[in-house]
């Protein structure tokens, strides 16, 4: 068996984990790489892999969401099944918390574990003849400047539903929906509803949300003739874009795929006590 290992490199403790990790994992005879600027910060200059080249039977994050919409990003084979270890502030993508890393990681040598499948979402500015990353969270149409409104034009399957005056416009996954766009107001989808959820930021117009199907064509115009405005793929990727730019958002091919042990509802639930207690 292999196994793919990315760490938070910024954080001490996550080093040390990762190093425990990697030496629990190598003891029960897997075959270990190590992305590399984490290969890096542990001084294992031998076993350093590029994350777009990082294979493995499963892969191990070791840090908050960050760190696994990083690597669900650019790791090389978008469906290889992902283990967090959360060291974030919520993790709410994570399974495990750092006292349960061994157990965990024995669960998945022994097979026993579930697989929950995350849609990941595609998106391209059609004018610039770009396709963007694949998103797992959301993609976010937004000015780059505070407290400037964007204006959008919103279609599903070219028909024309309102033009929408926001902060921004979020187009979200099922895993996304717990994310920023819960924090907008919008709907939580749970896995096995299958579906994109566009919500606008701060709106200055009666539009607030919408569930929408997962084959839909979701299409942003932007409608303002000077804004300034970008897409930002998973707080990740940032593209800047012209006025009247014409955005489209689809199903991608790809799914993202997350080792569990424990239903969704326990992690909600948590992330729900979690910001309550803020």
């Amino acid at each position: 068996m292999k196994a793919g290992i990315v760490s938070r490199v910024d954080i001490p403790s996550a080093l040390s984990l990762t190093r425990r990790i990697i030496d629990y994992l190598g003891e029960r005879g897997v075959d270990v790489s190590v992305e590399t600027d984490t290969a890096l910060a542990l001084e294992l200059e031998d076993n350093d892999t590029n994350l777009s080249d990082l294979e493995g039977d499963f892969m191990v994050t070791v840090g908050g969401d960050g760190t696994i919409l990083r690597t669900a990003m650019e790791m090389k084979a978008p469906e290889t099944p992902i283990l967090g270890v959360n060291m974030g502030r919520r993790g709410f993508l994570s399974e495990v918390t750092v006292p349960e890393a061994e157990w965990a990681l024995d669960k998945v040598l022994e097979g026993d574990y579930f697989l929950e499948e995350s849609m990941k979402l595609s998106s391209r500015c059609l004018q610039l003849d770009e396709s963007f990353p694949d998103a797992l969270n959301e993609v976010l149409i937004a000015s780059p400047l505070p407290s400037k409104m964007v204006l959008l034009g919103l279609r599903v399957d070219g028909e024309h539903i309102i033009d929408v005056q926001a902060d921004g416009i979020l187009v979200s996954t099922p895993a996304g929906s717990t994310a920023y766009n819960m924090s907008a107001g919008g709907a939580v989808l749970a896995p096995g509803i299958d579906g994109f959820s566009i919500t606008a930021v701060c709106p200055y117009s009666y539009f607030r949300s919408i569930v929408v199907p997962p084959d839909s064509i979701i299409t942003l115009e932007l409608l303002k003739p000077r804004a300034e405005v970008i897409a930002i793929i998973d707080g990740r990727s940032l593209h800047p874009l012209q006025p009247f730019n014409t955005i489209e958002c689809y199903a991608s091919e790809h799914v993202t795929r997350f080792i569990r042990f424990r239903s969704f509802y326990s992690r909600i639930q948590k992330r729900i006590l979690t910001i309550q207690s803020k």
